[in-house]
């Protein structure tokens, strides 16, 4: 750096946004959020088919902004299990992203229907998740000389798998969590996790004292391992159990790399929209695009290790119960996503950051940012809209279903509701505090880093 920067220069309260900068984007958003939300509950309280396709939309939906919102949590708890002193300056920003786990909290409670029984779950249910179908199905005319959920499952062959997945794979029994409780409590976990650290970090910014961050440190190696449990099983259940015959032991790591991944991204663009719309003077440098670029580079080599790794294991072993995960999307329309994933998730953007040039150029690292973000929605895609055409039974000539256009139009709606609500909550929760922590100890070594 050509100078050295010292805090005492810098305003005592730290920066807010700029909130004028932002005042059309957040129309904008606002308007798409309210459109969309009045749009899935339409759909979502359709009869037949129209609320069975969008269901499946809606899950695409969610899980991209939640595997974006959970990798911003792993974020803020890695800076602080490791001490780390270069992450400080743009901290702030993933710790804001955790709060928004709230709202998609209550976007997705029309999908999960917690506390409600099952058999007054939504017909859509059964057709996203089939087991839950089967389970309605078995309660309602249970077979002969059955009395309960796990005997009638157990009488039938055809159910015995679900019959040996049912301590797991429920909605509810014998006091256990199911599927839709869990749900309410990986939001929970996830968002009382952000919540404590951004906590930490408000206190420490009125006071500048430095026990806080001895807290945050030792909060963060606590939790690391609850954030691993609940990211982990949060893509069991709602992406995995889609087909409860299918099974991996790598798709929960898959799911996080992923995650981590689209988050760096994520933090990237933000950061970099910060920084052009005249946020962040004398505190975000090229070093910090350099790091942040490193780290993001890092997890496109991690995804691809990990993306092969489950390919490889499956295609080696060649157990049919394995197999047919990759069988649905390498045949018809599915193919040509799956081989384009291998470039555009690995091939391309590891080439154009292997430059050291690439990763402390703004504009560059941020066009890389925001199409490793559109690869992560490609890859959630292909993990949840295959399913749609199987569990429909859409003709098998299309691939994508003989309804293509009206459930790419569903896809789109669902997305921009997410990404509406999203998009608002962000400048809004922005906008209540500091644009860095202010009060770190760490934040002058943080603004001078060189990489």
């Amino acid at each position: 750096m050509s100078h050295h920067v010292s805090v005492t220069t810098l305003p005592p309260d730290g920066e807010k946004l700029q909130i004028t900068k932002f005042t059309s984007w957040r129309s904008i958003f606002l308007i798409t959020a309210i459109a969309g939300i009045a749009a899935s509950a339409f759909l979502l309280l359709s009869p037949g088919k129209l609320a069975d396709a969008y269901a499946f939309s809606y899950l695409f939906a969610l899980e991209v902004f939640f595997t974006i919102t959970a990798g911003a949590t792993f974020w803020v708890l890695l800076h602080n299990a490791s001490n780390s002193s270069w992450g400080v300056a743009i901290r702030r920003i993933p710790e804001s992203m955790t709060q928004l786990f709230l709202p998609l909290f209550f976007l997705a409670l029309p999908l999960f229907t917690p506390f409600v029984p099952l058999k007054h779950k939504p017909e859509f249910m059964g057709k996203v998740w089939e087991w839950v179908a089967i389970h309605k199905q078995v309660m309602e005319a249970p077979p002969l000389n059955t009395t309960t959920l796990a005997e009638g499952l157990a009488a039938s062959h055809g159910t015995t798998l679900l019959y040996k997945k049912l301590p797991y794979l429920h909605t509810g029994i014998g006091g256990l969590p199911g599927m839709d409780i869990r749900m309410v409590i990986f939001f929970g976990l996830l968002f009382l996790t952000g919540s404590k650290l951004l906590g930490y970090s408000l206190s420490q910014d009125k006071t500048g004292a430095v026990q806080p961050t001895f807290s945050a440190r030792r909060f963060s190696c606590g939790m690391l391992p609850v954030f691993a449990v609940c990211s982990t099983f949060a893509g069991i259940d709602w992406v995995m159990s889609m087909n409860y015959t299918w099974f991996s032991t790598m798709f929960g790591v898959n799911i996080f790399a992923g995650s981590a991944l689209a988050s760096m991204a994520a933090v990237i663009l933000i950061v970099g929209t910060l920084v052009k719309t005249g946020h962040f003077k004398h505190i975000v440098t090229e070093e910090h695009y350099h790091l942040m670029g490193k780290l993001m580079h890092a997890f496109i080599i991690f995804w691809a290790y990990i993306a092969f790794s489950q390919f490889f294991l499956i295609w080696y072993a060649n157990i049919p119960e394995e197999t047919q995960f990759y069988a649905i999307r390498n045949t018809n329309g599915w193919w040509y996503l799956s081989l384009a994933l291998v470039f555009l998730h690995f091939a391309v953007p590891f080439v154009i950051m292997l430059k050291r040039d690439s990763k402390r150029n703004l504009n560059a690292v941020m066009a890389v940012a925001a199409f490793v973000i559109f690869v992560h929605m490609l890859e959630i895609y292909w993990m949840v809209i295959p399913e749609r055409a199987r569990a429909l039974e859409y003709g098998s000539s299309s691939g994508l279903g003989t309804d293509f256009f009206r459930d790419i139009l569903f896809d789109l709606v669902a997305f921009l509701t997410f990404a509406g609500t999203y998009g608002f909550f962000l400048i809004r929760q922005l906008a209540k505090h500091s644009l860095y922590p202010c009060g770190d100890p760490r934040l002058e070594e943080s603004v001078n880093v060189v990489s």
